[in-house]
């Protein structure tokens, strides 16, 4: 049996719908049912502030089963951003919830790049739903 330690974050009420800025880029979470929240995120994502939105996410998404982190408005993920992801990922598996991510242009060249084998679920793209006529 393996015993381990675990933070447990209530989540404040007041701060969902908040829009919180870190240096290039907006963080808004918002409930869209009682187990479902979306993290929407507007701007550029790098070293600057990749920890703050890891920590956003881990605060907004407490009691939720559902995560979606959309970055369609993301101008620009670095390598950081990249690993912001990968730390969402283990923020939610640690949390229970399953997670969507949904991904522009810019965010799914870099993912193309740096996730090839696909472990971080990114949602389909729509283009790609759409049979070619």
């Amino acid at each position: 049996m393996t015993i381990s330690t675990s933070r447990v974050f209530r989540p404040d009420p007041e701060s969902v719908g908040k829009t919180e800025r870190h240096h290039r880029a907006v963080f808004t979470a918002h409930r869209d049912a009682p187990l479902t929240v979306t993290v929407t995120v507007e701007g550029e994502i790098d070293a600057s502030n990749s920890r703050d939105l890891a920590g956003y996410v881990q605060r907004h998404i407490a009691g939720s089963r559902h995560v979606v982190i959309d970055l369609r408005l993301v101008d620009f993920l670095g390598t950081a951003g990249f690993a912001a992801l990968h730390n969402i990922n283990v923020i939610c598996s640690g949390s229970d919830a399953t997670w969507l991510l949904q991904a522009g242009r810019q965010v799914r060249r870099l993912l193309a790049i740096c996730d090839p084998d696909g472990v971080l679920p990114l949602e389909k793209s729509q283009a790609l739903l759409t049979p070619v006529r």
